[in-house]
């Protein structure tokens, strides 16, 4: 009877065991199932983010390339411009002499004044100097 008490004892010791680490396995798969969900949400905002990324970069390629083709595009009509003004000057005497006389002051201050480098700098230029007044209306 002892025996069967020990074994029952000892039976019942390995049930416990046994029921412990199955219940520490049910709460490590539940942490993990957890951790997996949060890292799935993660992933799938991750790959949103790179979804919208491409899209923008492959704007960004289709409007570099247009650029690139009306920068071109200018680059033609300037010289065939440059092209023609050269005949012009050779074939008149007149707007050879006109061409090459010297530029009024004005015009020249015009061109020393400093370059612009986008929106920024011109604001800040026009906020130094201000246009004159009573040029829009009465130039018209």
């Amino acid at each position: 009877m002892r025996v069967l008490v020990i074994i029952g004892l000892a039976l019942l010791a390995a049930l416990g065991v046994q029921s412990f680490r199955l219940n520490t396995a049910h709460h490590k798969i539940d942490t993990q199932q957890s951790t997996i969900a949060d890292q799935s949400k993660k992933l799938t905002q991750k790959n949103g983010q790179l979804i919208a990324l491409n899209i923008q970069m492959q704007t960004n390629r289709r409007a570099q390339t247009q650029l690139y083709a009306t920068t071109e595009q200018n680059g033609v009509l300037l010289r065939d411009r440059q092209r023609k003004f050269e005949e012009l000057k050779r074939e008149s005497k007149a707007l050879c002499r006109w061409a090459n006389t010297h530029l009024a002051d004005a015009v020249i201050r015009l061109h020393q004044r400093p370059a612009l480098a986008g929106g920024e700098s011109y604001r800040q230029l026009s906020q130094r100097h201000p246009p004159p007044a009573g040029l829009g209306s009465s130039a018209q």
